[in-house]
């Protein structure tokens, strides 16, 4: 199977493997424990957690270790709102979210905040003169994810972090998931910032929330006080040291990778272009190229391209079993017949040209036979 849904899940280093297997067999203690084994299990820890800061350029930042980006985000969301909820009851966000902090949101409501959305511009960005407009004084949150995981679209991180900064109430919170090494962005100034290490080539099940002041932050779940007491349960550290081997490698060839996918990602949008019926959606990150097939179904499509060896997706994977349209390609202000008919080609340190050549032949040979459906 040649492997075009990178945005979903990033095939593991061999050295980030590596140092998985070796942390396991050499520091399988706990890190908690008082006994010297443990204690250097923990020197190990935080050995990796300074590596991570230090590379992310996060150095007065603390970090601390979850399961995935999607208990960061949790724990970003619902611990600062408990706190906030006596300053303001309006948070803001993009229409561009992941189902990771779009569900949050929605069940916050159910304390009492309301959610308000900020407009989308037509590349896919969010409209910082709609935030202006948004923004007073019962805000208490903003967040914003660093690039959209359906089109690739990159957010002014930036230019948000410092219009915040009139507004010192408001807790900023950044999911950087898809963004790491795919583009360049400062998150100095953002309040908090989550990661994963599966979406850069580590391994499953290790997540990381940056938090600018620790003391702000609260528990959502109690156990033993593990990581500033903020996330308890046992500590990962093979997932650790594996985050952190993935991200040094990642980072360093991030510029010719990307150097590469945007070739990639020309010669696939070149392919396609003239194709009746066959959308394609703003190009913005190299690593994503998402296209529609009008008038069929996008699972149709990944199906019939998985028949030829060729894996992608529909929108993403964690809502890729919804039944619902896409919120993305719908604050893009697409038909229906578009969004339904979607599909995501996500490419990676892996991808070679003559990946990219077949799956080039295999749309085209779809098209081909889905013929008169297409409209």
């Amino acid at each position: 199977m040649i492997y075009f849904d990178n945005a979903a899940t990033t095939a593991p280093y061999k050295e980030a493997l590596e140092a998985y297997m070796t942390a396991s067999e050499k520091y399988f203690y706990n890190t908690a424990s008082i006994h010297q084994s443990g204690k250097d299990a923990a020197r190990l820890l935080e050995a990796a957690r300074a590596q991570i800061l230090e590379l992310m350029d996060l150095k007065k930042y603390d970090l601390v270790f979850t399961s995935s980006a999607t208990e960061s985000n949790n724990i970003a969301i619902q611990s600062m709102l408990k706190k906030k909820k006596q300053f303001g009851k309006t948070i803001l966000t993009s229409e561009l979210e992941h189902p990771s902090i779009v569900n949050v949101l929605e069940e916050m409501k159910k304390d009492g905040f309301t959610v308000k959305y900020i407009n989308t511009m037509a590349d896919g960005t969010v409209d910082i003169e709609h935030l202006k407009i948004l923004l007073n004084s019962d805000v208490v949150f903003v967040t914003v994810m660093a690039l959209n995981n359906i089109i690739g679209s990159v957010q002014p991180i930036k230019e948000i972090t410092g219009m915040l900064k009139d507004y010192p109430k408001i807790h900023f919170h950044v999911d950087a998931t898809q963004a790491i090494g795919k583009a360049d962005l400062g998150y100095n100034g953002a309040d908090t910032i989550s990661i994963s290490a599966h979406k850069f080539n580590g391994v499953k099940g290790i997540g990381g929330l940056f938090v600018r002041d620790l003391a702000t932050l609260r528990a959502v779940q109690y156990g033993g006080g593990h990581e500033y007491n903020i996330r308890s349960g046992t500590v990962n550290l093979p997932g650790i040291v594996a985050m952190a081997k993935a991200l040094r490698l990642t980072l360093g060839e991030a510029r010719e990778v990307n150097k590469r996918l945007s070739r990639f990602n020309e010669k696939i949008r070149d392919a396609v272009k003239d194709l009746k019926a066959v959308y394609l959606q703003p190009e913005a990150a190299p690593y994503i190229v998402n296209m529609s097939f009008a008038g069929a179904k996008g699972e149709v499509v990944v199906n019939a391209l998985s028949k030829r060896g060729i894996a992608v997706s529909t929108t993403s994977a964690c809502a890729s079993k919804l039944a619902t349209l896409n919120e993305t390609l719908l604050a893009l202000d697409n038909e229906d017949k578009i969004i339904e008919g979607s599909i995501r080609i996500s490419m990676g340190r892996n991808t070679a040209e003559d990946d990219v050549n077949k799956l080039i032949t295999a749309l085209q040979e779809v098209y081909e036979e889905l013929g008169d459906v297409l409209k």
